[in-house]
């Protein structure tokens, strides 16, 4: 009875040694993505955040998915959250090039929601833009159209805010859609602020991140599809 207990401890150590193995491999082969280290950009301009550009009120807005939602980021380090502040651990020689610098009179409103698509954008976010008085000039970053392309994974069949396996013909009604919608968007944003309004709107993401491996971001693959 000793030997046998011994041979299964044996066994389930070997066993779990295995499994712990596989995962490790699994996880390294397929969920780490090489990662880049250093400036996200050219160095900012010191000199133009030594006094407010202005007095009037501003309103920050953030529209869209995950990446203005800053999903992922710890707390106050997502791009949304760094353009308002410095985050306590940002390199000394970015600190004080924010906008809560150079807006005194600044108002901030993020709308965004992670995994929403563009059909969401323009159903339940931009409609909570209400029209704001003339003194008040409107900063807008939208980002919209990513998960357009992504959803639903290969899980279901292809449909418009759920692209990911759809055939180039079959997606051209969808892209026309996305066309009309985002200008739709676009001018109710801009018909909420009279006073004016900047738009920073982001290009739509390579989800392989220039790799053009979609099994290696993590999706199935597509082998016929817009993202084969």
């Amino acid at each position: 009875m000793k030997q046998k207990k011994h041979k299964l401890l044996l066994w389930f150590l070997g066993t779990s040694l295995f499994v712990a193995a596989g995962s490790w491999v699994w996880w390294q082969m397929w969920m780490v993505l090489p990662m880049g280290s250093g400036a996200a950009g050219p160095a900012v301009d010191r000199t133009a955040f030594t006094q407010p550009w202005g007095t009037r009120e501003v309103m920050l807005v953030g529209i869209g998915d995950s990446v203005t939602a800053g999903f992922g980021a710890s707390p106050g380090h997502s791009y949304f959250d760094r353009l308002v502040k410095n985050s306590a651990d940002d390199p000394s020689e970015i600190h004080g090039v924010n906008l809560s610098v150079v807006f005194p009179n600044l108002i901030i409103t993020n709308l965004s929601v992670s995994g929403s698509t563009s059909p969401q954008h323009a159903r339940t976010q931009v409609p909570k833009l209400t029209r704001q008085p003339r003194n008040v000039v409107g900063v807008i970053l939208m980002t919209t159209g990513g998960n357009d392309l992504i959803h639903n994974y290969g899980r279901t069949p292809a449909k418009e805010g759920a692209m990911y396996g759809a055939a180039y013909d079959q997606a051209q009604g969808w892209v026309t859609n996305f066309s009309t919608r985002l200008e739709t968007m676009l001018a109710q944003i801009e018909g909420s602020f009279p006073g004016g309004s900047h738009i920073f709107l982001a290009n739509i993401y390579d989800p392989t991140d220039g790799l053009g491996d979609i099994h290696r971001a993590g999706l199935p693959v597509c082998r016929s599809g817009l993202m084969g």
